[in-house]
């Protein structure tokens, strides 16, 4: 009698253990387990480069911004996702050559230019700017997020030279938004090589509107990507 009842306790751990681990799943067993430079490269794979903002670099993935929530919701609409957390000082357009290595990585590798997506907010905008102005690609994706006319970055001279902006290039912020402005006077510098689209949306959130996935900007970004429409 004392071996069933064990035994049916034992089985009742298991099954309880089972279900709580099938309803609770963790975040970050879901979707894309890892968001670092894949190992193996699918020539058919859609790609997606996410640069995060300042404010990531400075207070972490777990504050007001939500650094993880934003690369899984770009993993869920079928893209492989790649992104780090920086660290230290940061200079924009250097740091933007270790992402340009990583591109030319797929390209190289067969990847179609435009399965490859470069983009980022705030100061991860201009790291995509960086980019877009470095690797010299008119088909590759680039998604700016509130990332021109930013007034410190151009004190200090952080954005690249924009006549030598090439690629497919989609400029998306808040009218709200006092940091940041329209990429227009950086795209008209550009000497050849670009195809910008810009969008600017009705919000209240400002500069932290891209701070969590919400519909308002990642429909549109998505359709532009997938469709070439917004």
């Amino acid at each position: 009698m004392k071996v069933q009842s064990l035994s049916k306790t034992f089985l009742f751990v298991v099954v309880f253990i089972v279900i709580v681990m099938t309803v609770f799943v963790p975040i970050t067993f879901s979707g894309q387990s890892s968001y670092g430079m894949p190992s193996g490269i699918d020539q058919t794979a859609k790609y997606f480069f996410f640069l995060h903002n300042y404010y990531v670099e400075k207070n972490g993935p777990d504050g007001v911004c939500k650094y993880y929530d934003i690369l899984k919701a770009f993993a869920d609409q079928g893209f492989v996702v790649i992104s780090e957390i920086r660290t230290g000082k940061i200079i924009p357009c250097t740091y933007a050559a270790k992402v340009v290595k990583q591109v030319n990585k797929l390209l190289n590798a067969g990847v179609p230019p435009e399965n490859i997506t470069v983009g980022g907010h705030s100061k991860g905008g201009v790291i995509s700017l960086c980019i877009a102005s470095a690797l010299g690609n008119s088909k590759v994706n680039f998604i700016i997020m509130a990332g021109c006319e930013i007034e410190s970055v151009k004190k200090y001279n952080m954005y690249p030279d924009f006549k030598n902006l090439k690629g497919r290039i989609l400029s998306i912020y808040a009218t709200s938004d006092a940091v940041a402005n329209s990429c227009s006077e950086a795209f008209s510098m550009s000497e050849k090589g670009l195809n910008s689209t810009e969008i600017k949306l009705e919000s209240d959130a400002g500069h932290k509107l891209f701070f969590t996935p919400q519909e308002i900007w990642l429909v549109p970004i998505v359709s532009w990507i997938n469709d070439g429409e917004l």
